[in-house]
């Protein structure tokens, strides 16, 4: 049975599955609160936080000296900007990539050599930040369930 996008709600894992947990990363205060009500109006999601700076995103990453509580799934929100922040982006996205985390990288405008960039650094997946609900959540269940792996070459 097909389901409309009225159901991603109804998208659910059994009720003994764990949700999938979630952590945002996104400077414009706007765009956070918007995922965060999106995302935690799926039953089978949980938002751990969100945060303004990739930065903050590292204390989730590695608490009590392991990677046992990260998030499942990161959304990174990327803004247009210097060849300096990119690789400061790359530095953190490579340190999310040593936790079994997956990196959704979301960007204004597609870039392709900031995306092999970013798959080398161990993003799983780079989408535009004009996503609709269904798809990126489809996708946060995509790349929770296969784990921390390279952007596929599609």
């Amino acid at each position: 049975m097909l389901q409309t996008p009225l159901d991603v709600g109804k998208m659910t894992r059994p009720e003994s599955a764990p949700k999938t947990r979630i952590l945002i990363v996104e400077k414009h205060s706007a765009v956070r609160r918007a995922l965060r009500k999106r995302l935690s109006a799926t039953p089978d999601l949980d938002v751990l936080a969100a945060v303004q700076d990739p930065a903050a995103a590292l204390p989730y990453l590695d608490r009590n000296g392991d990677c046992g509580s990260a998030p499942d799934v990161i959304l990174l929100g990327l803004q247009s900007g210097s060849d300096e922040e990119l690789f400061a982006t790359l530095g953190v996205v490579r340190q999310m990539a040593r936790c079994p985390t997956a990196v959704i990288v979301l960007v204004p405008y597609a870039d392709e050599v900031e995306r092999l960039l970013l798959q080398q650094a161990g993003a799983s997946s780079y989408l535009l930040k004009y996503i609709d609900s269904y798809r990126l959540i489809q996708e946060i269940h995509t790349v929770a369930q296969r784990g921390p792996s390279a952007i596929a070459a599609d």
